[in-house]
């Protein structure tokens, strides 16, 4: 029976929470009450960085506002493309028994899953390496898929990396994602977004 329905953005945030990854100015990237919002689904507005990157997806992929974005990383972006593919596909997968994992993958097409990344400075290879999208390879590996692959651009280069699902560590994963379970539970009395965890008396229903 599933207990938790979670998605990999969410689980990206409180692992920033839990680990208490700190800002260049020594101020957390998550607070207590950032978290408990975005539980919640408290509305935010996007940052600039966050609506810059949902338009270019936008324009790589429908044309539409690419004239927002250079034509040479736009053109090197969609060579790496599959020839065919789907946009936004919904994915879902049973972890730990109990726990559903859902989200979107950018694109699919062939035998590839794509994820499309932009970022202010690309670190080098192995950023996204513990990023919980990479959870997505538990359910791909029923359709067939054996990876995930990042296509990244800081708007200077185009970058990728890839992660196999036969040998991906997933154990970090796993273990914030049971510290998250913990982290619910302990604080059921403030969530009040019933979709992420079901309230007692329906699982005394089952």
């Amino acid at each position: 029976m599933i207990r938790y329905r979670i998605y990999p953005t969410l689980l990206d945030a409180f692992a920033r929470y839990h680990h208490q990854v700190q800002r260049p100015d020594g101020s957390l990237y998550v607070d207590f009450q950032e978290i408990i919002d975005k539980i919640n689904r408290v509305p935010v507005p996007r940052t600039a960085a966050q609506q810059r990157g949902v338009s270019f997806e936008t324009a790589l992929l429908t044309g539409e506002g690419e004239e927002q974005f250079p034509a040479g990383i736009l053109q090197q972006m969609r060579q790496q493309l599959p020839a065919r593919y789907r946009t936004q596909v919904f994915v879902r997968t049973v972890v730990q028994e109990n726990i559903e994992l859902y989200g979107f993958v950018d694109v699919l097409g062939g035998n590839r899953a794509i994820d499309i990344k932009t970022t202010a400075h690309y670190k080098g290879p192995g950023q996204y390496a513990g990023n919980f999208q990479n959870l997505y390879l538990l359910a791909l590996r029923a359709w067939g898929i054996q990876t995930l692959e990042y296509l990244i651009t800081d708007f200077s280069g185009v970058h990728s990396e890839t992660y196999a699902a036969d040998t991906y560590d997933f154990a970090p994963l796993l273990a914030d994602l049971q510290s998250f379970i913990v982290f619910l539970e302990a604080n059921r009395k403030l969530i009040r977004d019933r979709k992420i965890m079901a309230p007692p008396e329906q699982l005394r229903l089952f």
